[in-house]
């Protein structure tokens, strides 16, 4: 029976092991952290997956040829149209096997829309997926990757579904992994935690194995142990900012990049991220590491801006949040420095009364971390800004929101903004920040994972630099390089390729 070693236990990982084990392997799953599921686990649990069952039962009309255009259109810079097209092709048939040989049952986010919906094959709604509540037991629960995050909303009794709602409500990341992990114990999948790989076992050029905690363990390889944020040097080599606020758990630190190098492997996207603006309450950590909070809905909200250290705006608040945060990066040569890294979120005492901002509930006492003053001019001291240019550019943005429109970044004007704006208001998106006193928190460049890694074939299998096949080690999610470039499809944009190649590497390490 052929062996199967899985290196990280976050959605790629686990889908590796299922798969392996279903196709006859025996796999031993390995975690360096004290508990599985990584970035995974403490996520939204959601997973862009085009043309499944669940979508199918829904009525949606979807094609994987549409869906492949979208990615296409969507896949600037250095992505795999290869790839692209066996993602396409094989979601369907992945998203069923999971609900087949699992717990999990998945449930379609009929109304959450594309994140680019305007480009060719981009849709409103219908491509978003994640798994209904399971009962799980409290053993298995506290094995999984724990967050300072706790859920502090429910659905909304009309269902409608936001990113607000997820990463603030009924978080199902742990749901995903814990479904998972029953399957892979069903599957007698040997899952350990606490175990470090230090090395590939190389013999003329193949991996046969991995040493972990002193000892050898022979067998095929998937490396699966998410991306290299939490590795600063590695960030000031491939990233192009040398500070990011690490989200994640601090296991995510280049195990898998370093253990690819090893085997001489070619590597792709190494220059990009899933970029989430972030911001830091202090004292709040995970496993040992300072823990960032994603800036999320909090952008989209009436009655708030984003401005760079010059006072000014620089994006459209309200879009998603990759490229939100990708337009975080802007480097100023005049200046020498990115301005808009960190930056700051503006608000006023109406937005502050009915907006959830981190953890804080509307209304309530304001904490340390974040700024108040009784006008624009002081707030503007306050955080070092140039006083003048800050007021103008409420000013402008206050003239234009009264009339519902933003023509210089175009907030509101495109489907997702509107999306996850406040159906409550006015407008989903535009209130003048206007009524004292006025706010500021601090936002970071945020990464939520990087993006980048050996580059792989359809099925997982990791190249070498001269583009040939390394016998015996496989890489899937953000331990490979991403197929989609600079893309962030929707939501679950990471999970989706995660599951589909984790389980294309799995069963070809099986076999």
């Amino acid at each position: 029976m052929r062996r199967v070693i899985v290196v990280g236990s976050g959605a790629a990982g686990v889908a590796a092991a299922l798969a392996a084990s279903l196709e006859g392997a025996r796999v031993t799953l390995l975690e360096r952290a004290p508990h599985l599921g990584g970035t995974t686990a403490i996520s939204g649990g959601i997973a862009w997956l085009p043309c499944c069952r669940a979508a199918r039962d829904a009525g949606v009309e979807d094609t994987p040829e549409a869906a492949l255009a979208y990615l296409r259109a969507l896949g600037q810079g250095d992505a795999d149209p290869a790839l692209m097209a066996a993602f396409v092709d094989d979601a369907p048939r992945v998203a069923q096997l999971i609900e087949d040989h699992s717990p999990l049952e998945w449930t379609l986010l009929a109304d959450w829309p594309d994140y680019q919906p305007q480009l060719p094959g981009g849709r409103t709604g219908g491509r978003s997926i994640w798994a209904r509540p399971i009962e799980v037991d409290p053993d298995l629960a506290a094995r999984i990757q724990p967050t300072p995050e706790v859920p502090n909303a429910p659905v909304p009794e009309d269902g409608r579904l936001t990113d607000a709602v997820v990463l603030r409500g009924p978080v199902r990341g742990r749901v995903l992994i814990a479904g998972m992990l029953l399957a892979l114990a069903e599957c007698g999948v040997d899952v350990r935690t606490d175990a470090r790989v230090e090395q590939l076992l190389l013999e003329d050029g193949a991996a046969r194995g991995v040493r972990v905690n002193g000892e050898e363990l022979r067998g095929t390889v998937v490396l699966a142990t998410g991306g290299f944020q939490h590795d600063p040097a590695l960030v000031r080599s491939f990233l192009p900012i040398p500070e990011i606020a690490a989200m994640g758990p601090p296991g995510c630190a280049g195990d898998g990049l370093r253990l690819a190098l090893q085997a001489n492997a070619m590597l792709g996207t190494m220059s990009d991220a899933w970029w989430m603006p972030a911001i830091r309450v202090p004292g709040e950590e995970i496993g040992g590491a300072p823990f960032f909070r994603p800036l999320h809905h909090e952008r989209a909200q009436p009655g708030s801006l984003m401005v760079d250290r010059t006072g000014r705006r620089f994006v459209d608040e309200a879009q998603n949040y990759c490229d939100a945060g990708r337009a975080m990066l802007r480097f100023d040569a005049a200046a020498y420095e990115w301005p808009a890294a960190p930056c700051w979120l503006v608000f006023d005492r109406a937005y502050r009364e009915r907006t959830v901002i981190g953890p804080l509930a509307p209304g309530g006492d304001d904490p340390d971390w974040m700024v108040r003053a009784d006008d624009l001019d002081a707030l503007a001291r306050a955080i070092d800004l140039p006083a003048g240019t800050f007021t103008e550019t409420v000013e402008r943005f206050n003239v234009h929101a009264k009339a519902g429109a933003d023509p210089d970044f175009g907030r509101g004007a495109h489907e997702y903004d509107r999306w996850i704006g406040d159906h409550d208001a006015p407008d989903p998106n535009l209130a003048p920040i206007d009524t004292a006193p006025y706010y500021a928190v601090q936002v970071l460049a945020g990464c939520l994972g990087t993006k980048g890694g050996p580059r792989t074939d359809r099925d997982g299998r990791v190249l070498r630099a001269d583009g040939e096949v390394i016998e015996g080690l496989f890489a899937a999610g953000n331990a490979a390089a991403s197929p989609f470039g600079i893309g962030t499809p929707g939501g679950g944009g990471t999970i989706g390729p995660a599951l589909v190649f984790g389980t294309r590497a799995g069963e070809a390490a099986a076999r």
